[in-house]
């Protein structure tokens, strides 16, 4: 079984960055694309993992590339776990379904 709680405030930040900056690359968008949402600076603190978004902030940055910020946590918690995100999302599938 795969523990999902292990990673480290530092490792997790990163990980939110990389998933957050893969996805906007992935659309096409520039950091200027996000201006009225996040300044430059600050997504891109993010995206290097020296900041941690708040919720809010994860689900308007989420919204402004066209995505739902889960995907962006899948992505995150499954890089860090080694798995691809359909495996991590059917781990969860099977314990949800079990609740």
């Amino acid at each position: 079984m795969i523990d999902l709680h292990c990673i480290g405030a530092m490792a997790l930040s990163k990980a939110i960055g990389a998933a957050l900056k893969e996805a906007r690359e992935a659309k096409g968008l520039t950091q200027e694309d996000f201006v009225g949402v996040s300044g430059r600076t600050y997504l891109s603190e993010i995206e290097r993992g020296l900041k941690s978004p708040t919720l809010e902030k994860l689900d308007q940055l989420a919204t402004r590339i066209g995505i739902h910020p889960l995907e962006l946590l899948v992505s995150c918690y499954a890089k860090q776990a080694s798995m691809s995100p359909q495996s991590l999302l059917d781990m969860l599938n099977d314990r949800l379904g079990k609740t």
